[in-house]
């Protein structure tokens, strides 16, 4: 079977804006440690931007955090450093 998949590389032009979505449950720590998790991966000295919206029952937290992303190599790290959290249930 032949492989479709198309590189990164070749739908993104980098450097370029990025947002990335993670939802997890609703903790006090959430939010702050995606925020993190994006900027230690793509450096202090970048601007990134951190959004919060809850679920309607309050039982989840949606973090939509946005940064300057330099490569696909990059981008995939701060894909893993997401998936990682304590709590997460996806990022997209």
């Amino acid at each position: 079977m032949e492989d479709r998949r198309i590189p990164v590389e070749e739908l993104i032009e980098f450097p370029t804006r990025f947002s990335f979505k993670a939802i997890g449950h609703h903790t006090r720590e959430f939010a702050p440690s995606a925020y993190r998790a994006v900027l230690s991966t793509v450096g202090e000295d970048r601007a990134v931007e951190l959004r919060t919206r809850l679920s309607r029952k309050a039982a989840y937290v949606s973090a939509t955090i946005t940064a300057r992303i330099d490569s696909a190599e990059e981008l995939k790290a701060v894909y893993a450093a997401l998936w990682d959290l304590d709590g997460v249930i996806t990022v997209l």
